[in-house]
């Protein structure tokens, strides 16, 4: 059949409108909330007809859904290209997004049934359909979830908080567990319908929004980093050095800010809180559906947050990959018997996308979707060869190369950036790999009381629970309901295990501080667990099947799972209580005053370097982007004392665990080549009268700021 976009007017005319608004968008319109709007109109228009491509079977939600991503993923890709030999600008965007429409339409699509039902297609969509209008306790779960979201948007905050939970009293929690207790009730007693999705995505937006709303100007530090390149590039076309990594996400959010005028700030804060609610439920419910595995998979679904979804809560390249990699792996199960070329093009355009938000993730998804292929081949002609290679080279090959794929990339990419990656014996550096395992230093088991006590000694367990019901699910998917692709999941958990071993105990990195040489390492340990979510999907849902029948079991478990969910979202957050000592400052509008009045002495010249801590920093990225570098001896240093492995962090260390003297910074300003510098100090980093007196005696001037948080100390030649 001919294309409708191009030979139905119907088709035609919107296409051509909705592509022209966006290009007018791009360049014209100015309000956020028209530009929002085509936006959102252009993504889920030519994403259902590029829909159609990949999913040609399926129901019209599920094919917008795909087809939206796809569009955003192809966008991103030709962007990153482009971005890498010359820079982004708007004129650019608008010629991809008005190509992006004539490469879609060059699909041919078969004509379209007009009934009212397919037209409509009320089961395909996740409306709030009508049985949370009259079911009584639904619409009371909703009510709740609302209402908790009003709570914490009534408490965010700019000044000193480490905790969100210092700000939440206890009636916000049995309030929690109540509409927990309706949600799994519900879902364990409606009809099933896609709507219930609706209230587990609503739900999932609450547990992974708390930091998103609280911290009123942001949350964390590497995202400060990385809204700053986005804004730069939005500015000035390209970010030197360019790097092979983080494109996607950067290039995804300017174009988002170039179309919809959204701040970048806002933007980048709720892609990866707001994706996973939405994404995580779906692609979950759409992969075990075609399973036939419907029946109690909704209850299933709404309690994976048990495990906490840490890497969940805010928006980095990492953290968007590892989302991305789990929509991959649900992939991986729907194609079990559904796939065919359409259905691999759009794993594959998704795993490319990955590999430009972070190479780092990307590599091993893309060695795990194509073992995924391999696997599922089974052509007569290729039956027994196919036998033969899985018995005795596939696994192990497969398990060998990813495995080593990021140690070797690690390498190659010190080698090709000048930095020198120290290799170790691991046999020596055991301890390196199981403090992964460890309790933060900064949890004080004998200052609480025995609740207290028993609550961490929960937490210590929990991640070995939750190991135990995935490996039940292992075992009930193989015994059960006789997967055989558990086998290749399982050997790819054990070469991602084999890949934190390595990483934390034979490699060291340049520039990182001592306590974050295992971040990479645990990253790839979280990559692992977010693999296995299936099952422990199927665990749950075994335990709901289990208890069908049976209202006052179900009840009681509804308690149990809703106390059981409290605790876990108590730990997806850092706490701050009479165990945790959590000492993670977060950027506060003290911090910003203080960049500002530093500025503003300096009539906007950066010609001086500043020693603080990394909050104070990340104000500075927030307020000034990548304002200034200086050339010194060690390379081009920011002029802010980060990151906390650079040469100027260590000044600072010693103004603050030695003594705040002037030689120090005299030494930075050598080190620097500047004529001036400046001490911040906060109110929350002990001893603070004691710093603040002493820091008093040799500086030159000093400024008190927002009534005692900050305190500026200013140093000359």
């Amino acid at each position: 059949m001919p294309n409708i976009i191009l030979f139905k007017g119907k088709y035609t005319i919107p296409a051509v409108l909705i592509t022209t608004l966006a290009v007018l968008a791009i360049f014209k319109f100015s309000s956020p909330l028209v530009g929002l709007i085509i936006c959102l109109a252009y993504l889920l228009f030519f994403g259902y007809y590029l829909g159609q491509f990949f999913l040609i079977n399926e129901k019209r939600f599920w094919q917008i859904v795909t087809g939206t991503l796809a569009l955003i993923a192809i966008l991103t890709i030709i962007l990153t290209v482009i971005y890498w030999f010359g820079q982004i600008n708007r004129s650019l965007l608008a010629i991809v997004m008005i190509i992006l429409p004539l490469f879609i339409s060059f699909q041919k699509y078969e004509e379209e049934d007009q009934t009212v039902e397919n037209e409509i297609d009320l089961e395909s969509y996740v409306y709030i359909k009508s049985h949370l209008g009259t079911k009584l306790l639904a619409g009371m779960a909703l009510f709740l979830d609302i209402l908790l979201f009003w709570y914490l948007w009534q408490k965010q905050s700019t000044d000193t908080l480490m905790s969100p939970w210092t700000l939440i009293g206890s009636h916000f929690y049995f309030t929690f567990v109540i509409a927990t207790i309706l949600i799994i009730w519900v879902l364990q007693k409606s009809k099933h319908t896609p709507s219930n999705l609706f209230l587990i995505i609503v739900h999932y937006g609450l547990i992974l929004s708390v930091a998103l709303i609280i911290f009123g100007l942001g949350y964390g530090f590497d995202p400060f980093i990385h809204q700053a390149s986005e804004k730069w590039i939005a500015n000035y076309g390209f970010l030197l050095p360019k790097q092979p990594y983080y494109l996607g996400q950067y290039l995804a959010v300017v174009s988002a800010y170039f179309i919809s005028h959204l701040p970048i700030d806002i933007i980048d804060r709720i892609i990866v809180p707001i994706g996973t609610a939405i994404l995580m439920p779906l692609f979950t419910y759409f992969a075990f559906s075609r399973k036939e595995w419907k029946e109690k998979i909704f209850p299933a679904i709404l309690l994976i947050p048990i495990f906490p979804l840490i890497f969940f809560t805010t928006t980095s390249p990492n953290n968007l990959a590892q989302l991305l990699a789990y929509l991959i792996i649900m992939w991986i199960w729907y194609e079990k018997n559904n796939a065919n070329w359409h259905t691999r093009l759009w794993g594959l355009i998704i795993t490319l996308f990955i590999c430009t938000i972070h190479p780092f993730i990307g590599l091993p998804i893309l060695i795990i979707y194509f073992g995924s292929i391999f696997q599922h081949f089974n052509t007569s002609a290729l039956q027994h060869l196919r036998t033969q290679l899985f018995n005795k080279i596939f696994y192990p090959l497969y398990f060998i190369i990813l495995s080593l794929i990021l140690p070797a990339t690690f390498y190659l990419n010190s080698l090709r950036s000048g930095q020198t990656i120290s290799l170790s014996n691991p046999l020596n550096n055991l301890n390196s790999y199981w403090s992964m395992f460890t309790r933060p230093f900064y949890y004080w088991m004998n200052s609480g009381n025995w609740a207290w006590k028993l609550l961490y000694y929960y937490h210590d367990a929990l991640l070995w629970i939750i190991v135990g019901c995935i490996i039940f699910g292992i075992v009930i998917s193989l015994k059960k309901y006789q997967e055989k692709q558990t086998y290749f999941f399982i050997t790819t958990s054990l070469a991602l295990l084999a890949t934190t071993f390595i990483l934390s105990t034979t490699l060291k990195y340049p520039d990182v501080i001592g306590y974050e040489q295992n971040v990479y390492a645990h990253r790839i340990w979280e990559l692992c667990l977010i693999i296995l979510i299936p099952y422990l999907v199927i665990t749950f849902r075994e335990l709901f099947l289990f208890v069908r029948r049976q209202p006052f079991k179900q009840l009681g478990m509804a308690l149990v799972l809703s106390l059981v969910m409290l605790v876990s979202w108590y730990f997806t957050y850092p706490t701050r209580d009479p165990i945790s000592h959590y000492t993670g400052y977060n950027i506060r509008q003290a911090d910003i005053d203080a960049v500002n009045f530093i500025n503003k002495r300096n009539n906007g010249n950066f010609d001086y370097i500043v020693l603080t801590n990394q909050a104070v920093a990340t104000a500075a990225l927030h307020e000034f982007g990548f304002a200034k570098y200086f050339n010194t001896t060690a390379g081009e240093q920011f002029l802010y004392s980060i990151p906390t492995g650079g040469p100027l962090y260590q000044y600072f260390r010693k103004m603050i665990y030695e003594e705040p003297k002037k030689q120090w910074m005299i030494e930075a300003m050598n080190f620097a080549h500047v004529e001036k510098a400046y001490f911040i100090h906060t109110n929350y980093w002990a001893p603070a009268a004691e710093i603040r007196d002493k820091a008093k005696l040799e500086a030159d001037s000093w400024w008190e700021i927002d009534n005692g948080r900050v305190w500026v100390y200013e140093y000359k030649l």
